[in-house]
């Protein structure tokens, strides 16, 4: 991120792109900084609402109204510093200011000409609001935030091909949603073990933690076999209720989870349990995609025919769970390599990998070909005797 702080100096905004959620762009810019030439290039070359960035809790200790708002938008009541129209590029560069400076709502004159939005937090939504906050504190500043979203010459907000011109044009970085997210996952603490006990079961005895959980809010845990030395042998496994729990033979997923289990008792190391059904989609949604399987679909088709993509999982929490565990450097248990990216890019260092197989039946063997073929899953060996 120091493309930030080094674009925040030399008095240039970013852009951050948002091209998974809302296909649009915004400028950026702290709000403790901002001058009259910001102001003034984010409503030439902008052309949006113009708005200051705060966190929520932040206004509303400070007494800001919040208003009502019939689509989940979290507008605050518009504001204006000083005695003037409001309007200028100064008048409006101070009020940002004095926004950031922590000024009670009762010293501002409103509605005014400056936008107040507040943020929820960046794991709750992740929209250009809570991450211009997030920007303007990686980059070193108060979070406190001026964004304006890009239009085009023709008044319309989703054009990237005019904003990278709009960039290259003013010289101005760009960074992408999914970057902000990466690098706010690697520096914030969202996990934290909560309470752990004695967990004897018929693979062997084990210590389970249980975690705080700020990132998602789900009820992820972990399985722990001690003593344990780095790189740790680790298995991320995803919660499939059909096959953890009654051992369906639609999946695979039980019996890796139970062979898991058993290397766990032998060799030490963690399994880390992440409830996110289905890829991601929910207990209900599986259910919908496997009569779309029963109708001749493949799991990825079951999965798009639904409205979701392929894999909807995201391995945030558990790249938490790992540090809030002390553990930094991993074997990792899988098939699967897009898992193997996503820790890395969370900062987890990946000393190996294990293949983790599980039992291949009749039910089964498509599902495991369409991963494969589909999904670039790594299970040619445990397929091979099947499709000879």
């Amino acid at each position: 991120m120091e493309k930030l702080k080094e674009a925040f100096e030399n008095k240039k905004p970013v852009i951050l792109l948002d091209r998974e959620r809302e296909n649009e762009a915004d400028f950026i810019f702290p709000a403790r900084i901002i001058t009259p030439e910001i102001v003034n290039l984010f409503v030439s070359y902008g052309k949006g609402l113009f708005c200051v960035t705060v966190d929520e809790e932040d206004l509303l200790k400070r007494g800001f109204p919040k208003l009502p708002s019939n689509y989940n938008a979290n507008y605050f009541l518009s504001v204006d510093w000083g005695t003037g129209t409001g309007i200028s590029t100064v008048e409006r560069a101070e009020t940002c200011r004095k926004v950031a400076e922590g000024r009670y709502f009762y010293e501002f004159r409103y509605p005014g000409h400056v936008t107040v939005i507040g943020g929820v937090g960046f794991q709750k939504r992740r929209g250009h609001t809570e991450a211009s906050l997030e920007i303007a504190e990686m980059a070193g500043y108060t979070r406190h935030a001026v964004i304006v979203e890009i239009l085009d010459d023709h008044g319309n907000s989703h054009n990237l091909e005019h904003v990278t011109y709009i960039a290259n044009k003013l010289s101005i970085p760009m960074i992408e949603m999914k970057d902000v997210w990466i690098e706010f996952v690697s520096r914030k603490e969202l996990i934290t073990v909560k309470a752990e006990a004695f967990l004897p079961t018929s693979f062997g005895e084990f210590k389970i933690v249980s975690f705080e959980n700020l990132l998602d809010g789900k009820e992820h845990f972990a399985i722990v076999k001690e003593p344990f030395v780095e790189p740790v042998h680790v298995r991320i496994h995803s919660e499939c209720v059909t096959g953890d729990v009654l051992s369906s033979l639609r999946c695979d997923c039980g019996s890796q989870l139970e062979s898991f289990l058993r290397h766990l008792s032998n060799q030490g190391g963690v399994l880390i349990y992440l409830r996110q059904e289905g890829r991601g989609i929910g207990l209900s949604n599986k259910v919908k995609a496997y009569r779309f399987q029963d109708e001749g679909m493949d799991t990825v088709e079951a999965n798009k025919a639904l409205g979701f993509s392929e894999d909807e999982r995201d391995y945030a929490a558990a790249a938490q769970i790992l540090r809030a565990l002390g553990i930094k450097n991993v074997i990792l248990h899988t098939n699967n390599p897009r898992k193997i990216q996503e820790l890395e890019r969370y900062g987890i260092e990946i000393a190996g990998t294990r293949n983790l197989y599980g039992r291949v039946t009749e039910y089964n063997k498509f599902y495991l070909l369409s991963k494969m073929v589909k999904l670039g899953h790594r299970l040619e060996d445990a397929l091979r005797e099947v499709f000879q």
